[in-house]
Parts: C-alpha cells; sequence; structure tokens
C-alpha cells in the first residue's frame, strides 16, 4: 500500500489467521486498530504520506499600507494567518522572511501551533541602506508534504515590507529548515519532504 492516508490492514492475512486462530486474529485486528489511531493522533499516516492541508487564506501585518508597502509601525513585525479550511489536530505553521520577493533563501519561522507571530527584524543593514521584506506562510502536518505557501501581496505581486526604526544588520544568509538543504535554498520545506537527510561528503580535494 502507497500514497497518501492510507490505513494499516490485514488484508488475507488476518482472514486466514482468524480462521485458524481466533485468538490471534483479534489480538492482530486491535494490534492494526491501534497503530491506525496512533498515527491519526500523531498527525501522520500509517502508510504512506498524510495529504498536505489546505494553504493558508491570507495574511494580516500590522502597519500603514500605501500602494504595494507596508510601513510597520516599529522594529517589530506582527503578523496573523487567517486558515479558515477544515484541518486536523497537530498541524504547525511557518512563515518565511526575505529580501528578495522571489524567496531565494528565506528565513523559517516555526509558530508551533500558534497562527500569530512576532519578530524583531533590523530596519537597515550593516552599510545603513533600508530592509526591504517579504512574507510568506504555510501550514504543514508532521507526516504530510507542506501546503502550497501563501505569499503576502496581490495577484502574486508580494508586498513590501519595512520597519521604522535605526537598527543595523546585515542579515546571515539562511540556513534553512527540517530536513531541507542547510544552503537556506529550498524554501517552502517547514519539516521537510523527505524523512532522512542524509549529512554532507567530504569536500573532493582537487590540488
Amino acid at each position: 500500500m502507497h500514497g497518501e492516508n492510507q490505513e494499516l490492514e490485514g488484508g488475507r492475512e488476518l482472514n486466514y489467521l482468524n480462521q485458524k486462530d481466533a485468538y490471534s486474529g483479534s489480538l492482530f485486528a486491535r494490534i492494526i486498530s491501534a497503530v491506525n489511531t496512533l498515527a491519526k493522533n500523531a498527525g501522520v499516516a500509517a502508510v504512506g504520506k498524510v495529504t498536505p492541508p489546505p494553504p493558508i487564506d491570507s495574511i494580516n501585518v500590522q502597519g500603514n499600507q500605501v500602494g504595494d508597502t507596508i510601513t510597520a509601525p516599529s522594529e517589530i513585525l506582527h503578523w496573523t494567518l487567517n486558515h479558515n479550511q477544515a484541518i486536523t489536530k497537530g498541524i504547525r505553521y511557518f512563515s518565511e522572511i526575505d529580501t528578495d520577493p522571489n524567496f531565494t533563501a528565506p528565513h523559517v519561522i516555526d509558530h508551533g501551533t500558534s497562527r500569530s507571530a512576532f519578530l524583531h527584524l533590523p530596519t537597515q543593514n550593516n552599510d545603513g541602506q533600508p530592509h526591504t521584506y517579504y512574507l510568506r506562510s504555510y501550514a504543514q502536518y508532521r507526516g504530510s508534504d507542506p501546503a502550497k505557501p501563501t505569499v503576502h501581496g496581490n495577484l502574486g505581486a508580494a508586498f513590501k515590507i519595512k520597519l521604522t526604526g535605526t537598527s543595523k544588520t546585515t542579515l546571515l544568509t539562511s540556513a534553512g529548515s527540517g530536513t531541507a538543504s542547510s544552503n537556506g535554498q529550498q524554501g517552502g520545506h517547514g519539516l521537510g519532504i523527505v524523512l532522512n537527510r542524509p549529512a554532507p561528503g567530504p569536500k573532493r580535494n582537487v590540488s
């Protein structure tokens, strides 16, 4: 059995066992039921992956919006997520912040189960140039792939977010999240889409 949302089944083997030994068949049936219940409570599938949650409906950012630019009243970015779809217990939310509207190397924020977040960000880089930030968010179950990210913007164009303040910090390169690559260039992965990520191999000596 493969695919999504698959439950463990006894199949012909359980029927055969019931005919040969009803006590053993009853025990295995209860074990199979317990495995499936445990998987549901953990947000995973007994076989395969869980279907990803639906995309987030929209994102709210605290600030004054003029055109495609939102100016926050301080250096604290505060945002909430609207997610009015049917969901299952154990859902987790992620947001990504980047200075590139294409989110080529975003910094990942793990909300846990909360649909609200606060983040202190520098207003300028080390050279005193103001940062322009972009924001997107998505949900994921422990046993699913991430949902498609919802970008905070209009008609597919990410809104610009600027902060009010004087702090100066050039952001480090993102290190990614979960089992995604540590080079930070696999945004939208949340917990990851692969179960295991091997350690990077030694660099090849070309000298």
